[in-house]
């Protein structure tokens, strides 16, 4: 356990570094003018928290126990949790180090075992369903796949709840009595805990068997999209500034969607987001007049298809998660940019996107979407 406990904090100070290198390079391409200051005061822990390690500091026992070292000897407890995840346990999964956690709320004590499960190699022929994906913020996700089955996900209950933390803390804050502070540590942790749940539930419907799951790469996104902010700014703009900045899609794409995929004998796979919601599926052509007001209604200006916004995004992320797989076929080799090498431009890989064509009649095992 002593020598856990420099590990954490060396793992805890690294990462505030690498975020401190970020934020260097995000000032000097102006991405952003605000510094990070995450190491002008030494990190704090919410929580009681400690790393164990496997038949060292932990280890299971029959009849659902385990027996946990503690500073006064070891203990053995009863445990409980997700039915799907103990019977990983006790069938023989690779049990890694452990982390036990303390929630002050529920004074219950959790420990977050983590495990390797072999997964079935994926063969692109045995692939019977390719979808796409577009996350955003009033639209959680909308997904539509090759048979324009397609479903959305709506944020309006998130951003409501969001809204309604953000009031209270707010509130009570002002007051800034004993019993408010209590309440303000009950309410920690319940809102990313909600977003968390919501997640889940939306991946858990995506993540189908047999699919390869087109989704856009969003890395760098925030920095690249600028925002208004500042004491003159109205308060529509700032809510809007509050809502972006608690848009959790890495957690929707990586720890949700890709990791369930994989146990669903599934694959995520990035595709460029270029355009996404700004070409036509029908004709090609992208234009910034095809998104009137930058609203919600996509208009091609050539051939006037109109289409939901969001949805036009999933059909395109749709076909070019198609393209990756059909290259994986005949290649061998899984790329989110496909049949591009590393000396040819992005305005190739946008030309090779635009001559693709949304069909309601073709199958994914078809290759009528790629000119």
């Amino acid at each position: 356990m002593a020598c856990n406990v420099p590990r954490q904090v060396s793992v805890t100070y690294k990462t505030l570094w690498s975020k401190v290198k970020q934020s260097n390079d995000a000032l000097a391409k102006g991405y952003t003018k605000r510094r990070y200051k995450g190491l002008d005061k030494p990190p704090k822990y919410i929580s009681r928290t400690c790393t164990l390690n496997y038949q060292r500091d932990y280890s299971f026992k029959t009849e659902q126990k385990v027996s946990i070292i503690t500073l006064q000897g070891r203990i053995v407890v009863p445990y409980d949790g997700y039915n799907k995840h103990l019977d990983l346990i006790t069938n023989g999964s690779k049990i890694g180090a452990a982390k036990i956690v303390y929630q002050r709320s529920s004074k219950v004590y959790y420990l977050m075992v983590s495990i390797e499960v072999e997964v079935p190699e994926i063969d692109p022929l045995k692939i019977t369903r390719v979808s796409g994906v577009d996350v955003g913020m009033r639209y959680l996700a909308v997904e539509t796949d090759l048979q324009n089955k397609s479903k959305f996900y709506s944020g309006k209950d998130a951003r409501y709840k969001a809204n309604r933390y953000h009031k209270a803390r707010q509130t009570l804050q002002r007051k800034d009595t004993r019993s408010a502070k209590r309440r303000l540590i009950a309410l920690s942790g319940r809102e990313r805990r909600f977003i968390a749940d919501v997640n889940h539930q939306i991946s858990k419907e995506i993540a189908k068997p047999n699919s390869l799951i087109g989704l856009e790469n969003l890395t760098g996104i925030r920095d690249r999209t600028k925002s208004k902010s500042g004491k003159k700014v109205s308060k529509k703009r700032r809510r809007a500034n509050r809502n972006k900045a608690k848009w959790s899609y890495a957690e929707l794409h990586g720890y949700n969607i890709d990791y369930k995929a994989n146990l669903n004998g599934s694959l995520a796979t990035k595709v460029p987001a270029h355009y996404t919601s700004k070409s036509c599926p029908k004709c090609g052509h992208t234009s910034d007049a095809n998104r009137p007001n930058k609203g919600l209604l996509f208009r091609c200006e050539c051939c006037s298809h109109e289409l939901h916004a969001d949805l036009v995004g999933a059909r395109n992320i749709a076909m070019r998660a198609l393209l990756v797989r059909q290259d994986w076929m005949s290649t061998g080799s899984l790329s989110a940019s496909p049949d591009v090498s590393s000396g040819e431009t992005k305005a190739q890989i946008l030309q090779r996107f635009s001559e693709l064509r949304w069909s309601s009649d073709t199958s994914p095992h078809l290759r009528r979407y790629s000119a």
